[in-house]
């Protein structure tokens, strides 16, 4: 997890100070900072200023043995200040905001991908103008609601796997008869909540033996979560209603593989 609020560093000779208004965000969510530049010994003059929203990610390159490379991109970009002067001892005060994509990538565990905020100062002659300060960015909240529900009434066990792209959860033992494991797929549309349940049966006879083995086991269902559905008037999660909701779901895939 990231921790700081704040950091600071220099370039060329200028001290930079960024301040994001929060460490963590919701995918979706407006991302707001200020930066501080404070002229060194030595009066400078920047071409450009810079501030950016950051993506970044590894992908393969091949090979063998195989390779990966980072691919940094910037999603929104602003020059904040051109052709300035920056005198010894002056600060010079700054303000940025980005909008996160609905559907965009979480920050990676190891806290060096994701998402950053990066500042560049086009000084002549300077030396690695760039510095960049890490944000971390999670799932939407509606999102987290519909897992809150899952885990905290239904007592589904949320599970790391490598086999869906979704998120994997493993039903309570009164249910493992039944089910191997849920996966969902979450897609935000505006105020719409999207989510594919795809269930994962149990084997029971020869002829479901032979439906996993072409991986016809498998249930799928949509449901579509309005926000009002997902939160009370207060906006905590409404795991009630969420719960009700998803239930009605699995007991008619349940009774129809029954």
């Amino acid at each position: 997890m990231i921790a700081f609020l704040k950091k600071t560093f220099n370039i060329s000779g200028c001290e930079i100070s960024i301040s994001p208004e929060r460490s963590v965000f919701h995918q979706g969510e407006e991302v707001k900072c200020s930066f501080n530049i404070t002229g060194g010994q030595y009066e400078q003059t920047a071409d450009e200023i810079i501030i950016s929203l950051e993506e970044s990610w590894t992908e393969s390159t091949g090979g063998d043995p195989p390779s990966s490379r980072t691919v940094r991109v910037d999603r929104v970009a602003s020059v904040v200040d051109k052709n300035t002067t920056i005198k010894p001892g002056e600060t010079k005060s700054y303000e940025f905001s980005a909008e996160l994509p609905q559907n965009c990538i979480l920050s990676d565990a190891s806290d060096s991908l994701g998402w950053c905020l990066v500042v560049k100062i086009d000084i002549p002659h300077a030396k690695d103008p760039k510095e960049r300060i890490s944000i971390e960015v999670i799932d939407h909240r509606e999102f987290l609601a519909i897992e809150d529900a899952l885990q905290s009434v239904l007592k589904f066990e949320k599970k790391k796997s490598a086999l869906t792209k979704g998120k994997r959860f493993i039903p309570p033992a009164v249910l493992r008869s039944e089910l191997d494991c849920l996966d969902i797929h979450f897609n935000q549309n505006g105020s719409t909540t999207e989510c594919e349940l795809v269930f994962d049966l149990q084997e029971k006879s020869l002829l479901d033996y032979f439906k996993m083995i072409v991986r016809q086991d498998k249930v799928k269902r949509e449901i579509k979560f309005k926000r009002d559905q997902l939160f009370d008037k207060n906006f905590s999660p409404d795991t009630q209603e969420i719960t009700k909701i998803i239930a009605e779901e699995m007991k008619q895939v349940l009774m129809g593989a029954g």
